[in-house]
C-alpha cells in the first residue's frame, strides 16, 4: 500500500499495466500490475482517458457549501442526523454533522435560479441562500463559518465507459448521483464489492479484458438509473408535494422508502407500488398545471 503518491501515467500492453507515480517529496517510481482500478473519484483519471463523465441534463444544479461551528443539534442517538430544508425554488439546504462541533452546511440550487441570484463569491452566495430560507434561520443564530465556501456544479454524471481491458472504475469515478437521497455511499460500496469479485474471477480465469467487467458495468448503469428517477423527481413540484404529504396508501410510501434506503433489487410488489407512486405524481402534475390542486 503506497499512500500520498500521485499517478503520473498508466501504460497498457497485452501482458499488464506499468504505473508511473511520484511521492509527496517528488521521488518517482514504477510498478507493474495486472489490473488498474480507477478509484480517483470525480477526477476519473482513466475514465476521462478512455471516455468522459456524461453530465445528467436533468440534474444541472449548483451546490455551494462550507463548514460551520456553533449550530445546535439534537441530543442522544439523533445527534448525527442530517437535517434538510426545502426551498420553494426547488432548491434545498443540508446540515450534516461532521464531528462533535463541526457541521457541513450547503445549498443545492437549480442552475436557472443560481444564474439569477448568485453573488460575487461562494461565501456571499451561500450566505444569501441561507438567509433566504426562513426555516433554517434559527439554526444559524450563533453559527460561525470555519472553512472557505466553495461551489460544485454539474455533479451528477455517469461514465461513458466504466471499464476496459485491464481497467475498471469504481465509486465516484464511475458515477455520481445528486445527493438529495444520500444514495452515494451505498452505490460506491456495492460497486466496490462487485469490482473485487470481477477482478478475482478475471485473474483466476486469465481474462481481465473489458468482457470480464461487462456485467459489473451493466450493474453500475442499472443502479444509477434505478435511483436517478427519484433524484430527478425531487426537483419536480408534483413529486415534492406528494412526497411531503405522503401518498394516501401507506404501502406506497413504504415501498418508495425501501428503495431510497438502498433496495436496488426490489420485489415485484415493491416495483409495482413504486410505479403507482410515479403514476400519482404524473396525475398531480397535470392537476397542478390546470390549477386544480
Amino acid at each position: 500500500m503506497l499512500e500520498e503518491h500521485r499517478l503520473l501515467d498508466a501504460a497498457f500492453d497485452s501482458d499488464g499495466v506499468t504505473l508511473s507515480f511520484a511521492d509527496r517529496l517528488g521521488g518517482a517510481g514504477t510498478m507493474r500490475v495486472g489490473v488498474v482500478v480507477d478509484a480517483s473519484g470525480r477526477a476519473g483519471i482513466l475514465v476521462k482517458r478512455f471516455g468522459r463523465h456524461e453530465h445528467d441534463p436533468l440534474l444541472l444544479n449548483i451546490a455551494v457549501h462550507a463548514q460551520y461551528e456553533g449550530i445546535p443539534r439534537a441530543s442522544g442517538r439523533r445527534a448525527g442526523d442530517i437535517r434538510m430544508f426545502t426551498r420553494p425554488d426547488m432548491g434545498w439546504l443540508w446540515f450534516i454533522p461532521l464531528s462533535d462541533t463541526v457541521i457541513s452546511v450547503g445549498a443545492v440550487i437549480p442552475q436557472v435560479v443560481h444564474r439569477r441570484e448568485s453573488k460575487a463569491t461562494p461565501e456571499e452566495s451561500l450566505t444569501h441562500y441561507l438567509a433566504s430560507t426562513p426555516a433554517a434561520l434559527p439554526l444559524l443564530e450563533r453559527a460561525r463559518r470555519v472553512s472557505p465556501a466553495r461551489f460544485d456544479a454539474d455533479y451528477s454524471y455517469l461514465a461513458t465507459r466504466a471499464a476496459g481491458d485491464r481497467w475498471v472504475a469504481v465509486g465516484d469515478a464511475a458515477a455520481f448521483l445528486d445527493p438529495v437521497f444520500s444514495t452515494g455511499v451505498m452505490l460506491a460500496m456495492q460497486g466496490g464489492l462487485e469490482v473485487a469479485e470481477a477482478i478475482d474471477a478475471g485473474l483466476r480465469a486469465g481474462d481481465v479484458s473489458a468482457r470480464a467487467f461487462a456485467r459489473y458495468e451493466r450493474a453500475v448503469r442499472g443502479r444509477y438509473h434505478h435511483f436517478r428517477r427519484f433524484a430527478v423527481g425531487f426537483y419536480d413540484p408534483a413529486f415534492r408535494k406528494l412526497w411531503y404529504s405522503r401518498p394516501p396508501i401507506r404501502s406506497i410510501f413504504d415501498a418508495v422508502v425501501s428503495v431510497l434506503a438502498g433496495n436496488w433489487r426490489p420485489s415485484v410488489t415493491t416495483r409495482a407500488l413504486v410505479e403507482l407512486f410515479f403514476a400519482v405524481v404524473a396525475v398531480k402534475r397535470v392537476l397542478m398545471r390546470i390549477g386544480r390542486s
